[in-house]
């Protein structure tokens, strides 16, 4: 949303090369012969083509929607392109506050369990991100290179209403399990942005999956003009695995994964992923360092993070926030 109506293993996101392959924006992706699947990998692949990009919403619109593919592997995916602002830092436009949900997502959950669609940060020349959109602008005044998110599309996803559907939770372990798992992840990162959408369902049945798609707005960020609604726990009790990982989840932990999240360096119009280096400084979450930039959670953000956990902890330990009954 607008503020009052304006606002990857780890090392493949350091990895990653930059987007100076080009990007083919005139072929369909209906020319391929079958659709891929969307990883972090792709994501993050150097090869990595982006297609048919289209506003999702209206002609302005922040976030498109995009069939990808790589080089090697022709079969299309579909994807999320958000442009990022300048400095890689606005209200609703905070790559890094995505990376950090990502990552807290991959700390507490498996692959095939996660809360957070992949996504990954990337840098192109200006001038050739802008045939994408033509809104994108330079990260810093000078640099002539801009920063954009992608993320994996989640195909057939239907929003999940603002509330809890409280008989179902009782009747339905694999709902009970998808939707106190999301919670507890919205609630770790203090999700602030309560716009339908924002939290959709996949799957049917035992195979009901809950996700968050849209984690700009959290941590320190202000709130939505929309409320907070997922900011709070909702949820009255959690698996026991989930319950296991927060009793274990340290935080050494947390400042490992979530201090510095990606970092680049200014090679001509682009910025080049680099290995994750020590932290510029603990205070600030976007960091500029000679040619350098780094993007991560600040101290005072992740022990936010962890005083949550402890409240989830001791709430489990109280007997206050139940342990579902195994859905097998």
């Amino acid at each position: 949303m607008t503020r009052g109506m304006q606002a990857r293993d780890r090392s493949a996101i350091a990895a990653q090369r930059v987007f100076g392959f080009g990007v083919l924006l005139a072929a369909s992706a209906a020319l391929h012969a079958s659709e891929g699947t969307c990883t972090l990998d792709a994501l993050t692949a150097p090869d990595l083509v982006i297609e048919d990009a289209k506003p999702v919403r209206f002609a302005t619109d922040i976030t498109r929607k995009a069939m990808a593919h790589t080089a090697a592997d022709p079969a299309p995916f579909r994807i999320k392109v958000r442009r990022a602002g300048r400095g890689i830092s606005s209200f609703n436009n905070e790559p890094r506050y995505e990376l950090a949900a990502y990552e807290i997502s991959r700390l507490l959950f498996a692959a095939d369990e996660q809360i957070v669609p992949a996504i990954a940060l990337r840098s192109a020349p200006l001038a050739r991100f802008q045939a994408i959109d033509p809104a994108a602008v330079e990260a810093w005044s000078g640099t002539a290179a801009t920063f954009y998110m992608v993320q994996c599309w989640l195909n057939g996803a239907k929003p999940h209403p603002l509330a809890i559907d409280e008989a179902r939770f009782a009747a339905d372990p694999a709902y009970a399990r998808a939707i106190s798992r999301l919670n507890v992840l919205t609630y770790l990162i203090e999700h602030k942005d309560s716009n339908l959408g924002n939290v959709m369902l996949t799957g049917e049945g035992a195979a009901v999956r809950a996700w968050a798609i849209d984690n700009g707005v959290a941590f320190e960020s202000e709130e939505s003009d929309v409320g907070t609604f997922w900011k709070n726990l909702r949820v009255t009790a959690i698996d026991q695995a989930l319950a296991a990982r927060l009793h274990a989840l340290t935080l050494d932990e947390l400042r490992a994964r979530l201090a510095v999240i990606a970092q680049f360096e200014l090679v001509g119009d682009h910025w080049e992923p680099r290995p994750l280096s020590a932290n510029f400084d603990a205070l600030r979450g976007v960091r500029r360092k000679g040619g350098q930039v780094q993007l991560g959670l600040t101290g005072k953000e992740i022990g936010a993070i962890e005083r949550r956990r402890e409240r989830l902890v001791n709430r489990i330990d109280k007997g206050n926030l139940r342990i579902l009954p195994d859905a097998s």
